[in-house]
C-alpha cells in the first residue's frame, strides 16, 4: 500500500511542478511583451558606471570590462525569472493569459512602450482596463511595482557584488 501512495504523491507533485513552470513561463512571456526585458537590460548596464567609479584609480583593462558584461543575457533572464513571482503573488494564470493577449496586440504594445495611440487603440485599452482582469491589474499594480522594485534592487546589489568580486579576483584591487 505504501508504494502506491508514494507513487501517487510523486505523480501529483510532478504534475503540480510542471504547471508551476508553465505558469511561470507565461508570466515571463507577458513581461517580455510589456518590455520588462528591455528595462532589465538597462538596469544591468546601470551597474557598471558604479563599478567603474569604485575602480577608477585601478587601471582596469577595457577588455576586463567587456568580459564582465558577457553574461548580460543570463543575468537579465534570471531577473525575469525572479520578477515573475511579483505577478504570481497577485494574478492568476487566466489573468496572465489575458494580459498576454492584451500586450500581444498593437494597442497593448503601444501602451507598454508609451507610444502614440490611435482612437481605436485608445478604445481597446479602455475596454481592457474596464474588464475584470484590467480592473484587478490596476488595483494590484502598486503592490506588483513595489515587489518588482525590491526584487530588482536585490538583484542589482547582488550583481554589483558579483562583478566586484570578479574584479578583485582579477587583481584590480591591488593596483
Amino acid at each position: 500500500m505504501r508504494p502506491i501512495i508514494f507513487m501517487l504523491l510523486c505523480t501529483v507533485h510532478l504534475t503540480s511542478w510542471a504547471q508551476i513552470d508553465d505558469f511561470h513561463t507565461d508570466i515571463i512571456e507577458m513581461m517580455t511583451l510589456r518590455g520588462d526585458e528591455i528595462n532589465f537590460s538597462l538596469a544591468y548596464h546601470d551597474v557598471f558606471p558604479k563599478l567603474k567609479r569604485n575602480f577608477a584609480k585601478r587601471n582596469v583593462d577595457p577588455s576586463a570590462w567587456e568580459n564582465l558584461q558577457k553574461d548580460e543575457a543570463q543575468a537579465v533572464a534570471e531577473l525575469l525569472e525572479q520578477s515573475a513571482y511579483a505577478y504570481r503573488q497577485f494574478l492568476n494564470r487566466s489573468e496572465i493569459n489575458e494580459l498576454i493577449e492584451f500586450y500581444s496586440g498593437s494597442a497593448g504594445q503601444n501602451y507598454a512602450m508609451d507610444g502614440d495611440l490611435n482612437p481605436q487603440e485608445q478604445k481597446e485599452i479602455k475596454r481592457f482596463f474596464k474588464s475584470p482582469t484590467g480592473l484587478k491589474y490596476r488595483q494590484k499594480s502598486d503592490s506588483i511595482a513595489m515587489t518588482l522594485d525590491q526584487i530588482k534592487s536585490d538583484w542589482s546589489s547582488a550583481l554589483f557584488k558579483q562583478k566586484m568580486r570578479e574584479l578583485i579576483k582579477g587583481g584590480y584591487l591591488n593596483n
